[in-house]
């Protein structure tokens, strides 16, 4: 580790350590934001599958009310501006299915049902319309105008055979007459010439054809005149009281008449008939069908016991049994319609389960998802927590080494200058061979003052030790001061030339330096670099100083 950052400068150091420190919180940020990112993508993926399905299901639902309130107004009214309606509600309806089937694969089935579905209850509509077409979308118009133009039709014709009150005016005037006959009273005749005049009264008020109320007309006046001359002689009691006579042959002509033009009740039945046959269509009950059947059997059957000419009752038959056949034709279009209305109603009330079903469990999922990314979120956040805690902390830690690498030496340095400034230390700041570190320099070059000092410190404790072994050495008296003052003599000597040997390593390693600098100068081929150009001066002024050593020697 010291080796590594010996080889940086403290620039550089306070750069690394920095550049880490930021690195550290980066991590941090990179790891806040992939959390964020994490959650973000889980509620974007919450809105784009389940946030859809619940707005397919509204939107389908929505265009199912269409569907239906487009559909109950044309039923309501008949109009066919609710028919585009309800196709556009339904083409809605299925793109928002299809729609649906493309979020994901749970929604795909459910989907292609209620595509299915909205095509039934379309389909079924149609028929539904198709139906009132037939039937008739207002009362002249499809059945419903055939069978009503053909009641209308027999309620004018009974009109013509429509003889109840005359016939009734002629039984009563013949009873009068007979009345007349039995008790020769006036008053009898005066009540069957004021019948007369009713019966004619009555006659050309009535709805008969023009031809048969003037014969009619006639064979009454025919009655009244000679009804008169027999009157005269019954009062007289001179005529033959058995009532015989012209008027009795003009009352008989009459009534022949009217019988052959008279259905009893006819216009009472058809309109007790067209009561029934509103009642079905104000009520759809079955049961005004067989009421409406019923009666026209029993018009057929008085057409047919009536004494009106054949022709007439073909043609009275031919019309009750063209209403008939309408009228029944209408009330089996009734029921195709309440079938189709039926199925169509069960196809939609099984696409509202559908989308209610989708809504539901899409809503089930995204309260299950929402609190499953909250509890993720709540986890993220407190390891977000933990990392930052620990990011200050790692921090902190690796500002501390850095500052402990940086202020370390220089405190090692202090203490040896202390040291050096009063003693001659032997121990040394460490140092790292071929370092860049600018405090690695200042302690190699305390290091180089320090030997020095040293070498200075020895050579001349060498130096002296001598000159003293000199001094003893001339100065003996005896040949015991001679010997000791040439042993003290020869250990200076030997410990000057220890040192010399030593500086001559030292020259040695600082000419090898200076060596490889000068090749790696040499294969380099552009300007030696200043830190290789710092080296050489170093290595060439320990030369100098050794050498000036041992010049003073």
């Amino acid at each position: 580790m010291k080796g590594l950052t010996s080889k940086l400068r403290i620039g550089e150091k306070i750069a690394l350590g920095f550049g880490v420190v930021g690195l550290i919180f980066l991590g941090v940020i990179w790891h806040y934001h992939a959390s964020l990112h994490s959650v973000l993508a889980d509620y974007r993926r919450l809105n784009d599958v389940y946030g859809a399905r619940q707005s397919f299901a509204f939107e389908i639902e929505q265009h199912l009310g269409g569907m239906r309130t487009a559909e109950e107004r044309f039923l309501g009214t008949r109009d066919l501006s609710f028919v585009s309606a309800v196709e556009q509600e339904a083409a809605a309806l299925t793109t928002a299915a299809k729609g649906l089937a493309q979020v994901d694969a749970e929604s795909g089935e459910s989907a292609r049902k209620i595509e299915m579905l909205a095509g039934d209850f379309l389909e079924r509509f149609k028929a539904i319309v198709e139906g009132w077409r037939v039937k008739g979308l207002d009362e002249d118009a499809g059945l419903q105008g055939a069978f009503r133009d053909r009641a209308h039709e027999l309620e004018a014709r009974a009109g013509n055979y429509n003889v109840d009150r005359p016939y009734l005016l002629l039984l009563q005037i013949r009873r009068g007459e007979k009345d007349l006959g039995l008790r020769r009273e006036a008053r009898y005749q005066g009540k069957v010439e004021g019948l007369v005049v009713e019966l004619a009264a009555a006659v050309a008020s009535s709805s008969l054809p023009a031809a048969l109320k003037q014969e009619l007309g006639a064979e009454i006046e025919t009655y009244g005149a000679t009804f008169g001359t027999y009157a005269g002689e019954v009062l007289a009691q001179q005529g033959n009281p058995a009532g015989k006579g012209p008027f009795r042959d003009a009352a008989h002509r009459i009534e022949d008449l009217l019988e052959a033009n008279y259905v009893p009740d006819l216009e009472v039945k058809i309109l007790q008939l067209r009561r029934r046959e509103k009642d079905y269509l104000l009520r759809g009950d079955d049961r005004y069908v067989a009421m409406v059947q019923e009666i026209a059997a029993g018009i057929r059957a008085q057409i047919a016991g009536s004494r009106i000419a054949d022709s007439e009752k073909a043609e009275l038959q031919s019309l009750l049994e063209g209403y008939q056949r309408d009228f029944l034709a209408l009330v089996e279009q009734d029921r195709l319609i309440a079938l189709r209305t039926a199925e169509m109603y069960q196809a939609a009330d099984r696409i509202t389960p559908l989308a209610q079903a989708n809504l539901a469990q899409a809503n089930q999922v995204m309260a299950e998802m929402t609190e499953q990314i909250a509890r993720t979120s709540a986890a993220s956040a407190r390891l977000n927590l933990i990392i930052a805690a620990c990011a200050t902390a790692l921090g902190i830690l690796f500002a501390y080494l850095i500052t402990t690498m940086i202020v370390r030496p220089v405190r090692d340095m202090a203490g040896l200058l202390d040291r050096l400034t009063y003693e001659n230390p032997t121990e040394r700041v460490p140092t790292a061979a071929g370092g860049r570190d600018e405090i690695n320099d200042m302690a190699i070059s305390l290091n180089t003052m320090a030997d020095h000092k040293a070498t200075f410190f020895n050579w001349w404790r060498a130096s002296m030790q001598e000159a003293i072994s000199l001094r003893d050495l001339h100065q003996a008296g005896n040949a015991t001061e001679q010997f000791e003052a040439a042993e003290e003599l020869r250990t200076a000597t030997l410990s000057k030339m220890q040192q010399i040997n030593n500086l001559r390593g030292k020259i040695r390693r600082n000419t090898k330096q200076i060596l490889e600098v000068a090749d790696r100068a040499g294969q380099d081929g552009s300007a030696v670099r200043a830190e290789e150009g710092a080296r050489l001066r170093t290595a060439a002024a320990g030369i100098d100083t050794l050498l000036d050593v041992l010049e003073e020697d």
